[in-house]
């Protein structure tokens, strides 16, 4: 009980795929038994009745609170990560030490009560979500990386969620929680890392390292472009962007965000002077291939790594070590399945390298097809916001691993369409009539 108070995690996962397995043995006894509404013989009818878990008592009460659970986890998550996770937990260590343990219990709570209680699932849906969990789950408990797990909770807690509707809470939260921290660290209220005389100045602004800082400012950028969305961007919207580089540049000095905020903004400007840029089949199956590559690309240059190589030393020191630090950890870690822990002098940033070594090849197939199959979903439906922003962050996957933060990176909350592949993929365009779209067909049980 001590544990589970102290980490709350590992119960409520044990507690979700318990409640996924009952919910498939629910919904199977409930197709069985209703042979005049579906015949036993029709199976392909039967999968796509949409059913909410366990009956539907207050099933209206419960359609309503759904996206409110959603929306107060992200929201709280959010302040959790870029305030609590400051260095404001060294000026108040009771808040690190205690208020972290309340807010998992209420983001992880709101999460599970939102997926097994409060969404409604068709037979394929409930086995899809069950399957990927429990796959994720077993590797989790070898490896103990609590993004990955939180990422999986709210894919699935997305599901018929107006996303819009709490992207516009999320974002002025995650605003007002670094500009609390970093003005906190310019008036000396709270420490910050800084290093001088190695050529360059780099300040954390309050946090505990500087590309952490650099990719809550990224995370920023990217969900100030969903809300806004790419067809409304004016040229003050750019200016803010361009600023924000700026800043990133010569604040914390975090070159894996700059590049990436660069990045954003010149897809961005493309897909804005020519829309039609992401339509043609050839374009799209090569965004598409976008995380395997990166994956492939990874994986040959750390095993291929040779120091007296110009061309790779080069190419190393451009991504500050990530390709010899990349290899040192393909060597040194053994392979595993099923995940591991990684080691204590293991320093790889590369995400497509860090998920191989600690999740192994089969949730690392998970990751990657997923994010390949949402940027296929992305482009297919003309969503040119989202796909920028997705793209960008598979980019930025290749420095460092907050790819799988559901706090810093939104587009994660979007996998909910691969995992559940509804006729529409969410986004964060009109998701509230999509979400009415979506209920068409519902029957309450």
């Amino acid at each position: 009980m001590h544990s589970f108070i102290i980490d709350c995690l590992y119960g409520y996962v044990n507690l979700a795929v318990l409640g996924l397995a009952l919910g498939c043995m629910w919904y199977a006894w409930q197709t069985l038994r209703r042979p005049m509404e579906a015949p036993w013989f029709d199976l392909g009818r039967q999968l796509t009745v949409q059913r909410q878990l366990f009956g539907g008592w207050l099933g209206d009460v419960r359609q309503a609170l759904a996206p409110w659970l959603f929306i107060v986890a992200a929201a709280v998550y959010q302040f959790e990560i870029f305030f609590v996770n400051s260095l404001y937990r060294d000026r108040l260590p009771w808040l690190f030490e205690y208020g972290t343990m309340a807010l998992d219990h209420l983001v992880v709570l709101c999460l599970l009560v939102k997926i097994l209680l409060c969404t409604r699932y068709d037979g394929r849906q409930l086995a899809a979500a069950f399957c990927v969990l429990f796959v994720i789950r077993w590797v989790f408990m070898n490896n103990h990386n609590k993004w990955m797990m939180m990422a999986l909770l709210f894919a699935l807690a997305a599901k018929d969620v107006p996303l819009r509707r709490a992207l516009k809470l999320v974002l002025p939260v995650g605003a007002l929680s670094v500009g609390v921290v970093a003005l906190s660290s310019v008036a000396g209220v709270i420490d910050t890392v800084q290093e001088l005389g190695t050529g360059r100045y780099r300040n954390s602004f309050g946090y505990g390292w500087y590309n952490f800082f650099g990719a809550c400012l990224l995370a920023l950028a990217l969900m100030y472009v969903c809300l806004r969305g790419g067809k409304r961007l004016k040229w003050f919207d750019f200016a803010l962007l361009a600023a924000l580089t700026v800043f990133c540049n010569f604040g914390p000095d975090s070159r894996a965000a700059t590049i990436c905020l660069v990045l954003l903004i010149a897809a961005l400007l493309v897909v804005h002077i020519w829309p039609g840029v992401l339509r043609p089949l050839l374009v799209r199956l090569l965004l598409t291939a976008a995380p395997l590559l990166a994956f492939a690309a990874s994986m040959g240059l750390a095993l291929g790594w040779n120091p007296e190589n110009p061309l790779l030393a080069r190419l190393d020191s451009l991504f500050s070590t990530r390709i010899s630090l990349g290899w040192q950890g393909l060597t040194t870690m053994p392979f595993a399945i099923a995940g591991q822990m990684p080691g204590a002098d293991m320093l790889v940033d590369n995400a497509y390298l860090y998920y191989w070594i600690v999740a192994g090849p089969v949730a690392s197939a998970l990751i990657w097809l997923g994010f390949a199959l949402l940027m296929w979903r992305l482009l297919k439906e003309g969503l040119a916001t989202e796909s920028v922003c997705c793209l960008v962050m598979l980019c930025h996957a290749t420095m460092e691993t907050h790819v799988l933060w559901a706090c810093m990176n939104v587009i994660v909350w979007l996998l909910c369409g691969v995992l559940f592949w509804p006729q529409r993929q969410p986004d964060f365009e009109k998701t509230e009539e999509k979400t009415k779209i979506h209920f068409k067909g519902v029957v309450n049980v």
